[in-house]
């Protein structure tokens, strides 16, 4: 009997060895953020105006103002990790961050890697552009050199739609930046430079008037928060969150201050989410035409 003794014992303490990173592993993003008082935020830092950093080295954007408003409501703070188009979603999936908000279009291509909350939080379409006067339509474009940012679906999206225009494959030509693919088009180095609506505008500034677009917006997207897969309880939390940014108005003030007709980047489209007006965090989200 005494010789079985320490071999129980001996037992026991293994199994609770075991256990336990069991139990902190099972441990949930909620708890943990909430347990830390932090939330781990990955956000660009070069894609104006959706996340940049200033003249001053200071974050700031759409992006940016909106995870300060959820983290609010989390009631917890921001730590912001840098990420970048070809980053954000590797993140996500090994749990350098807590949440990705960062001009994310959802895809089925990214549903299988990460979860996102509800509502998208930004309607987008992609859009052609070029100097001014030198193509006509989408089908000149075709056998041209397209400029796009590395990471960005345009990647596959553009020769998607170009396809429908002409038969001529255009040359897909990446950049680690928006600015270096605009950059590539001034020197001529590429024909067109295609990204999101939003960003085209941003990116090209005050030098725009030389540049125009061509032919109609494509590929339309929603703008999402990504959130690691598998934890329910934490997606279901932000959403609140963003669901109550949106509720209380706040999102309004955001979307204006950005996007309005006296925003830094107007839009020339309603491209925010509505919630039900009666119904929050339960019915399908109701996006303007």
């Amino acid at each position: 009997m005494n010789l079985r003794l320490p071999t129980l014992a001996a037992t026991l303490a293994l199994g609770l060895a075991l256990v336990a990173p069991g139990l902190a592993a099972a441990q949930g993003i909620l708890e943990r953020v909430k347990q830390a008082g932090v939330v781990r935020i990955g956000t660009g830092n070069d894609t104006p105006p959706m996340n940049y950093l200033d003249d001053t080295g200071k974050w700031t954007g759409f992006d940016v103002e909106l995870g300060d408003e959820i983290a609010k409501r989390l009631g917890v703070r921001v730590e912001r990790v840098a990420v970048n188009n070809k980053t954000r979603i590797a993140f996500l999936a090994n749990g350098q961050i807590d949440m990705a908000l960062s001009n994310i279009s959802r895809t089925l291509g990214r549903e299988e890697q990460v979860d996102f909350v509800d509502p998208p939080y930004l309607f987008t379409a992609k859009v052609f552009y070029a100097k001014k006067g030198r193509f006509k339509s989408l089908a000149q474009l075709g056998g041209k050199r397209i400029g796009v940012n590395q990471g960005s679906n345009a990647f596959t999206a553009a020769p998607a739609e170009l396809a429908k225009h002409s038969k001529l494959e255009p040359q897909i030509l990446s950049f680690q930046k928006n600015a270096e693919c605009f950059l590539a088009l001034k020197q001529g180095k590429i024909d067109a430079f295609t990204q999101d609506t939003p960003i085209i505008a941003a990116v090209v500034g005050a030098e725009g008037s030389a540049f125009e677009a061509v032919g109609a917006g494509y590929s339309p997207g929603l703008y999402s928060i990504g959130v690691p897969q598998n934890d329910s309880k934490w997606r279901y939390a932000v959403s609140v969150a963003l669901q109550s940014v949106i509720k209380d108005g706040t999102y309004e003030q955001l979307y204006q201050a950005w996007f309005g007709p006296k925003g830094k980047y107007p839009l020339p489209l309603n491209a925010r989410p509505r919630l039900p007006a009666d119904v929050y965090g339960e019915a399908a989200m109701v996006w303007p035409d």
